[in-house]
C-alpha cells in the first residue's frame, strides 16, 4: 500500500464516534483521500423502542417479529441521521469527499463486508472504554475484531473527563 485511498470510519452518533470521525476526516483531508462514514444499526434497536412508545400512546402492539415501521424508512431516517451527525462533527468539508454509507445487520459484519468490497485501505475506531488495556481484556473481543478486517486499523482514544483533549490515536496493524 502506496497511498492511502479510501478511510472507512463506522460511527453510532456518540461523542467517541465523533472524535473517530474529526480523526478520520483530517487524516482524509491531509491524505486526500476518500472518507467513508458508515452507520451500522440492528433492527431490535428501533422495535424495542417502537414498542414501548406503542405502550405509552396506547397503540395495540404487533406480535413479535414483526417489522413495525418499513424498512426503507428505516434506512431514510439513519440516513439523515447521519447527513446531520457528519456536518455537526466535520462542518465544512471544503476539498474533502465524503461518502455515507447506512446499513441494518450486525456491525461487524457489515464493516467487514464493506472494507472488503470497497477495498478500504485504513479503519479508524473510535475506542469506546476509558483504558486500552480494560477493552483487550474484555476476552479479546477487540483483536479479534481487528485481526479480521483486511486492513490497518487506527483506534481513536476514548474520550473521558479526566482529559481536556483527545490524546494521539494509537495504531493496530496486521503483520
Amino acid at each position: 500500500m502506496d497511498r492511502i485511498q479510501k478511510i472507512l470510519v463506522p460511527v453510532d452518533f456518540s461523542e467517541r464516534s465523533a472524535n473517530g470521525l474529526q480523526y478520520a476526516a483530517s487524516l482524509a483531508q491531509g491524505t486526500k483521500a476518500e472518507l467513508i462514514v458508515m452507520h451500522v444499526f440492528g433492527k431490535d434497536e428501533e422495535n424495542s423502542f417502537i414498542d414501548s412508545l406503542a405502550a405509552f400512546e396506547g397503540w395495540p402492539i404487533p406480535p413479535k417479529g414483526l417489522t413495525r415501521i418499513p424498512v426503507d424508512r428505516l434506512l431514510r431516517e439513519r440516513s439523515l441521521d447521519l447527513y446531520n451527525f457528519i456536518q455537526k462533527t466535520v462542518g465544512k468539508q471544503g476539498t474533502l469527499r465524503i461518502r455515507r454509507i447506512v446499513a441494518m445487520g450486525n456491525p461487524v459484519k457489515e464493516i467487514l463486508g464493506v472494507a472488503k468490497e470497497e477495498r478500504i485501505d485504513l479503519i479508524v475506531l473510535a475506542l469506546r472504554k476509558k483504558s486500552l488495556f480494560s477493552y483487550l481484556m474484555a476476552r479479546g473481543a477487540l483483536l479479534k475484531m481487528v485481526w479480521r478486517f483486511p486492513c490497518p486499523v487506527l483506534l481513536t482514544p476514548p474520550i473521558s473527563n479526566y482529559w481536556s483533549k483527545p490524546a494521539q490515536p494509537l495504531v493496530s496493524w496486521q503483520i
